[in-house]
């Protein structure tokens, strides 16, 4: 089945969010609020969403992303930008 999500000459629109990986802490107490489970500066990895035809769709999906449950942004540990391409055709031989 073929879908079709814009059409020739306009543009789309795609979500880049990259997260910083948990890295567990060797020192780790239980029940001790100074001393993290896990420290937030393991590897980081990139993960794409999109295509979206709108840029509102796009940044519908950052904003998902980036802010938590309370409304706070997570900087440092979750990132993200919104990219756009242009559709163009040409003869291929």
């Amino acid at each position: 089945m073929v879908r079709q999500m814009v059409g020739d000459e306009q543009q789309m629109y795609r979500v880049l969010i990259a997260r910083q990986q948990r890295r567990d802490n060797p020192d780790w107490e239980r029940g001790n609020v100074n001393s993290p489970r896990f420290f937030w500066d393991g590897p980081e990895c990139t993960t794409a969403y999109g295509p979206y035809s709108t840029i509102g769709a796009a940044r519908g999906q950052l904003t998902f992303h980036t802010v938590d449950v309370y409304g706070e942004t997570k900087k440092g540990v979750v990132d993200g930008r919104i990219q756009r391409a242009h559709t163009t055709w040409e003869d291929v031989q």
